[in-house]
């Protein structure tokens, strides 16, 4: 799964919201059909990706490949021989949606921007009753919006990144 170009449809497939075949998945990576095929054959394998047969328009059958509604945990604290390979991923993982963002931003005028992306960044000042509630706050509105839904208007990519600054503060 730490394959990078697995890494990107999985990308690929969360923000698409919506079935696609491998040959849909190589067109938009530029890779070769078997290649993408391939990929995410193992990434149905591992049970992150669903895969169903349709009918093309033109009447021919094809595979569709879809996320599944799976929550991913990197277990990052974890100490493992798989440690790097977690920590890696998840650096991947922030660089990726950051550039995305980067992308993004640069395709609108300023007063525009807020409408297409936002990266916030600074300390709260939080009793353990605060950060319970935030933290309880965040997940179940990230839970209840995360499912997949072709039909919504708006498609967004996010990272939450926060931790509990060193007790020496």
């Amino acid at each position: 799964m730490l394959n990078p170009v697995r890494q990107e449809m999985i990308h690929l497939l969360r923000l698409v919201a919506r079935p696609l075949s491998a040959n849909e998945v190589a067109e938009r990576m530029q890779l070769s059909p078997s290649a993408a095929h391939s990929h995410l054959n193992k990434l149905v394998k591992i049970g992150l990706v669903s895969a169903r047969e349709g009918t093309r328009r033109d009447g021919s059958k094809t595979t569709y490949y879809q996320m599944r509604d799976v929550r991913l945990r990197l277990c990052l604290g974890r100490k493992d021989g798989f440690q790097g390979e977690r920590e890696a991923l998840a650096a991947n993982l922030v660089d990726s949606t950051f550039r995305s963002l980067l992308d993004n931003v640069y395709r609108y005028e300023e007063q525009e921007l807020k409408d297409y992306g936002v990266l916030r960044f600074g300390a709260l000042h939080l009793d353990t009753a605060q950060r319970k509630e935030l933290m309880e706050l965040v997940t179940d509105y990230l839970e209840k919006h995360g499912a997949l839904r072709p039909e919504a208007e708006e498609h967004w990519e996010y990272v939450v990144l926060a931790y509990r600054a060193g007790e020496e503060l």
